[in-house]
């Protein structure tokens, strides 16, 4: 499905992740993408995705999450990790302190280009933001962010449960449907 493919991060969590999710060793490679401002993941993660195939001539696969509060109409999204290096959680959780509509969606972008272009697809998670961080399995917005239906933070559960419905699952279960229906 995908052989010999690049993932472009600096988190090792992340390559680990992704092996858990392809069911293959995915290394990450660490290099310097031109990253647009937007607040559409899918549109970051295109360009992204197009300038990493562009540096290495090889398959690549990059991604990029966002957190996107209801009522705040869809902010941070794409610009979630630069609003969470300025503010941190704290900061997030003062500011939606006062919403009376905690919902919010996490949507994973996944780019994948190689010799035939730049494809991408996207996962959603809809659910609600916590009043206070909980659990310490994973990283950025998993602590105060509960899957719709749900009674725990991506941070409470065990990684095998995580990994079952978090938007990166659901963005790599379409990917891999993709290049199935590319390839048949």
């Amino acid at each position: 499905m995908i052989d010999d493919v690049a993932l472009i991060t600096s988190n090792e969590g992340k390559a680990r992740e992704y092996t858990l999710l392809l069911g293959r060793e995915i290394v990450a490679t660490s290099m310097d993408l031109i990253e647009i401002q937007s607040l559409d993941v899918v549109t970051v993660a295109e360009h992204k995705a197009a300038d990493a195939y562009a540096k290495l001539r090889r398959p690549v696969l990059v991604d990029d999450s966002g957190l996107a509060v209801t009522a705040w109409n869809g902010l941070p999204g794409a610009l979630s990790a630069h609003f969470l290096g300025a503010v941190g959680i704290p900061g997030l959780l003062a500011m939606a302190a006062g919403l009376p509509d905690r919902g919010a969606s996490i949507t994973t972008a996944i780019g994948y280009a190689d010799a035939t272009g730049v494809h991408v697809v996207a996962g959603t998670v809809h659910g609600t933001l916590t009043s206070v961080p909980r659990g310490s399995n994973g990283h950025s917005f998993d602590t105060v962010f509960i899957p719709a239906g749900g009674t725990q933070t991506f941070a409470e559960m065990p990684t095998e449960r995580k990994n079952a419905i978090s938007p990166r699952r659901r963005a790599t279960d379409a990917l891999r449907t993709h290049l199935t229906l590319a390839r048949s």
